[in-house]
């Protein structure tokens, strides 16, 4: 990756710039105005108005820019003035000459006040021409002359149309306040999350890794300057803060006395908020220099005095980290050794933070590893109380690294190994790491080894979960089984639920819905004996999905809602986050589509507060995105797999990214789909994942014009799918052979004609069984056998009746993008059979309306080259406008109201026929009507009249 310049591309600061155009604007009126641009170094003072300049350039204004120069504003006065006006070549004399000449005095070149009104007049008189703006740079250093200048326009330039534009850096201790008086002030906050993501990926050329620009992100809390500079330095795999960041962060802590120096490395030492207790304990400093030493780092704006908390922050988090790095080998152990201490003596110094984390860390940087295991340990305790998953886990990976090193660990720890490992398996898990889970698991297996068979079997358990999350489907079923191989049958325990129930789930990744059931119902009844509860909360939710696969659907929902009140009762944030996946499962393939995208996306809201986001919440992320993008509601669906792409998480990232080729393939984006496709391909084989995979690239194919291939996936497709999901394929097998028919008539290739002929009249055989099948576990699988018969009556001549009723079909299923599309081939149907063009444009013009609301742009272009050829008007005037249209046309040409209409109807090109047909009159009554129009009209052919109507059109 090779980081270059962002500069050409602006990216947010949508208000400010808003704002400086409404002053530009004002400004060509004859109101000009001074506006002070403010903010800390690098956070884009400089671009902004850079790009305030070449906008007022592109409207003809004269930009004139000026730059401060640090050190030397107090001896060359009116420097960056002198700069700006240059270009105008009639500057004020004492201006010329500068930086070449020393100051001017007043008995050389007259009083101040006679310079400003020489400078003022300069601009006026540029003003005349053309609207200027005065761009005066880094203000920080200017010296008092200029300032007083700038002060002086203020007021000067308020009836003019000069707008005076100055920046300077809020984190300079300089006496800007004389600017301030009639000057508006424009503070740069930092850039948003997504609008610095946009910025990092403008500077790298190409998609960056969400943990990048996360972390990018966070060390430079959204200033652009040090968010490149970071991006450069992990391009070269510097993990460092950069020299030129570091050197511009320590400028003014340099200015510092030793004493405040120290005091710094002990607070950047002691993280983001730090007490004053903390700090004096830790340094102990007597009382007055301490405070002494906190004053000047505070009037330097190093630190931020949080007077509420009694704390105080480095202004920026990434000067924390430069001043960190000052400390020298032995004195940064010296540091959080001292800390440490502090905070076992008293852990209310640490604040709002955990103590505990606090320790783990401190005694860690400090060597003192058996101090730091026994923290770790009780700060992913803390964490996990206050449902902290990620920074638990960080505390048990950090616990099970010390582990060897220290002596007695389980003793000091208090816990075991193999329960550390089992606990942070399960962490890793929630926090979307399937693949580390699974790693500390078999650990922990090891360490427990089968001696104790029912804790190994609830490991095994386990352990399948995490094989089957990630499409190691073979691996995980052998997990489960083995589970209920070593948790004994008799007696009954809730363990011996536990590991059923985990089975039951497993056997439905292969597509074994009875035998799930079966093994759920067991653990159900093995709960129900023993009186337990909680263990069977899972099972019962399985068992629901499986009655949806096995034509039950109403009693699915009814058992899966029933299964998740119980757990919002006494079960875990895992068992309800996935009682909500099972919930939309059902309704995706029962076709309630609406209920599925609320029931997802209330899910996530659960994900989200439970923290399982990453994990849970990128499959409800999933489920909510198909209902979305079903119903036609593509924007919010876009908006969930955004976020769902940018957690990132090994849990199901090959269904986002297939979610989002549907999308752009409804789109019309064809090469972004390809994209998101080839992104998801290495998890295509995963369960439930094949067949929908293998339906979308047949989907591109086609709309590419590759039949072959496409008749080669969908194929594969068929042959992986589920009962419910055939009836799908196999309406795109069919249209996919009548592609291929059309496609051998038009190159005259009879024999492919009758093969393909042959092939569709077998697939719809198996279409229509397939529909029969799936019809109980589905009600779009009727809706799909009609597309199929539909598809397979283009070979003949196209059905319109039958592609309308499939359109009406998938309109009582909320499926907006599939019934247009069904509608655009209706009105094809009635374009090839000679129907009217009235006739054909109904279907048309309703395919298109969806189409463009949609952004369909795809099947948009399909249709209007159908109308193209059939001469189709897609949009109808409403009826005020062509009511008023027809009365001009009237009044206009001096024929009647009905004349009017048949006019009209002549310059859309109908036919006599048509023509009555619309207006519901005979043909040969039309006929009479056109003769007199061309009599009242004096021409003599429909054309001559058509362009007669146009004009008169045009005028109205």
């Amino acid at each position: 990756m090779e980081v270059r310049s962002a500069a050409t591309r602006f990216v947010g600061r949508t208000r400010e710039l808003e704002r400086l155009d409404e002053t530009l604007s004002a400004a060509v009126a004859g109101r000009g105005s001074t506006v002070l641009i403010t903010g800390e170094a690098g956070i884009g003072k400089t671009r902004l108005v850079s790009e305030l300049a070449a906008r007022a350039r592109s409207t003809g204004a004269t930009v004139l820019v000026g730059r401060c120069i640090d050190l030397l504003g107090t001896a060359l006065p009116y420097l960056p003035v002198a700069e700006a006006l240059r270009p105008l070549g009639d500057a004020p004399g004492a201006l010329r000459d500068v930086p070449r000449r020393p100051p001017a005095t007043e008995s050389e070149e007259g009083s101040q006040l006679r310079l400003f009104e020489e400078v003022l007049t300069a601009l006026e008189r540029a003003a005349a021409e053309a609207p200027v703006v005065l761009v005066l740079d880094d203000l920080h250093w200017a010296d008092s002359s200029t300032l007083d200048l700038i002060a002086f326009l203020e007021h000067a330039v308020a009836e003019t149309r000069i707008v005076v534009v100055g920046t300077y850096r809020s984190d300079e201790q300089r006496p800007h306040h004389k600017l301030r008086a009639d000057a508006e002030l424009i503070e740069l906050g930092p850039l948003a999350r997504d609008e610095l993501e946009t910025f990092l990926e403008t500077a790298a050329g190409e998609h960056l890794p969400a943990d990048l620009t996360s972390a990018i992100h966070a060390r430079s809390e959204g200033n652009p300057f040090f968010a490149q500079e970071l991006l450069a330095a992990a391009a070269r795999g510097d993990a460092q803060l950069p020299h030129v960041v570091r050197d511009a962060l320590l400028r003014r802590v340099a200015r510092l006395d030793p004493t405040a120096r120290t005091v710094l490395r002990t607070a950047a030492a002691a993280g983001h908020d730090v007490t004053y207790g903390l700090i004096a304990a830790a340094t102990a400093l007597e009382t007055g220099r301490l405070l002494d030493a906190l004053r000047a780092a505070v009037d330097e704006e190093i630190l931020i005095a949080d007077q509420a908390a009694s704390s105080f922050r480095f202004r920026h988090a990434l000067l924390a980290e430069a001043v960190y790095a000052t400390l020298l080998p032995g004195e940064r152990e010296d540091v959080h050794a001292r800390l440490a201490k502090a905070l076992a003596a008293d852990p209310a110094l640490a604040g709002t933070r955990s103590a505990a984390a606090e320790l783990a860390h401190h005694w860690t940087v400090a060597g003192r590893w058996p101090e730091a295991l026994e923290a770790s340990v009780a700060a992913a305790r803390d964490a996990e109380a206050v449902s902290g998953l990620a920074e638990a886990l960080r505390h048990l990976e950090h616990a099970l690294d010390l582990w060897e090193r220290v002596p007695d660990a389980p003793a000091l720890a208090g816990v075991l190994l193999d329960a550390v490992l089992a606990r942070a398996a399960e962490l890793s898990d929630l926090t979307g790491n399937a693949p580390r889970a699974a790693q500390l698991a078999r650990r922990a297996i090891e360490a427990i080894g089968d001696a104790d068979a029912t804790p190994a079997g609830l490991l095994h358990e386990r352990l399948g979960s995490y094989l089957l999350v990630q499409g190691q489907r073979e691996a995980g079923l052998a997990a489960f089984f083995r589970a209920v191989d070593l948790v004994p049958r008799e007696p009954p325990s809730p363990e011996r639920v536990r590991v059923l129930g985990a089975l039951g789930h497993a056997l439905t990744f292969d597509k074994r819905f009875g035998e799930s059931f079966e093994v759920c119902e067991e653990a159900i009844a093995v709960a129900e004996a023993i009186g337990d509860e909680r263990q069977v909360l899972r099972a019962r939710a399985v068992a629901g999905w499986d009655l949806s696969y096995l034509g039950r659907a109403d009693e699915a929902v009814e058992r899966i809602l029933d299964a998740r009140r119980r757990i919002e009762a006494c079960g875990t944030a895992r068992e309800l986050t996935h009682a909500y996946l099972l919930l939309c499962d059902v309704l995706i393939v029962t076709g309630r589509m609406s209920d599925a995208a609320r029931a997802g996306l209330e899910g996530i809201a659960v994900a989200r507060r439970l923290g399982l986001e990453r994990s849970h919440g990128i499959g409800l992320a999933v489920k909510a995105a198909t209902g979305l993008v079903e119903t036609g509601d593509w924007e919010r669906a876009e908006e969930v797999l955004a976020t769902a792409t940018r957690l990132g998480g090994t849990f199901w990232p090959h269904r986002v990214e297939m979610l989002r080729a549907e999308l752009e393939l409804a789109r019309g984006e064809l090469e972004r789909a390809r994209r998101h496709l080839d992104a998801a391909a290495a998890g295509a084989t995963r369960p439930f994942a094949a067949a929908p995979y293998a339906r979308l690239v047949a989907e591109l194919a086609l709309w590419e014009g590759r039949v072959d291939d496409a008749v080669r996936a969908v194929d594969d497709g068929i042959r992986l799918a589920s009962p419910d999901e055939q009836p799908r394929l196999y309406a795109l097998a069919l249209r996919a052979q009548a592609e291929r028919a059309q496609l051998a008539a038009d190159r005259r290739d009879r024999r492919a004609v009758a093969a393909a002929r042959s092939r569709a009249a077998k697939l719809l055989d198996e279409a229509r069984e397939a529909a029969a099948t799936a019809a109980a576990i589905s009600p779009e699988a009727l809706a799909w056998s009609r597309v199929a018969e539909a598809e397979q009556s283009r070979m003949d001549g196209s059905s319109a009746a039958t592609w309308h009723a499939t359109a009406a079909a998938f309109d009582e299923l909320d499926r907006p993008y599939v019934s247009a599309y069904c509608r655009w081939r209706e009105a094809e149907a009635h374009v090839d059979a000679g129907a009217t063009r009235a006739t054909a444009a109904v279907p048309a013009r309703a395919a298109h309306q969806v189409a463009r609301g949609l952004r369909a742009r795809l099947l948009q272009g399909r249709l209007e080259l159908l109308a193209q050829r059939a001469r189709l008007y897609l949009v109808e005037p409403s009826e005020s406008v062509r009511a008023e249209a027809l009365s001009l046309l009237a009044s206009e040409l001096g024929i009647t109201a009905r004349e009017a209409e048949v006019l009209e109807l002549v310059a859309r090109g109908y036919t006599n026929r048509e023509i009555g047909e619309s207006l519901y009159v005979s043909a040969k009554t039309a006929s009479v009507h056109v003769t007199n129009i061309l009599r009242k009209l004096g021409v003599s052919s429909r054309r001559e009249a058509a362009a007669v109507a146009q004009r008169v059109a045009e005028t109205f």
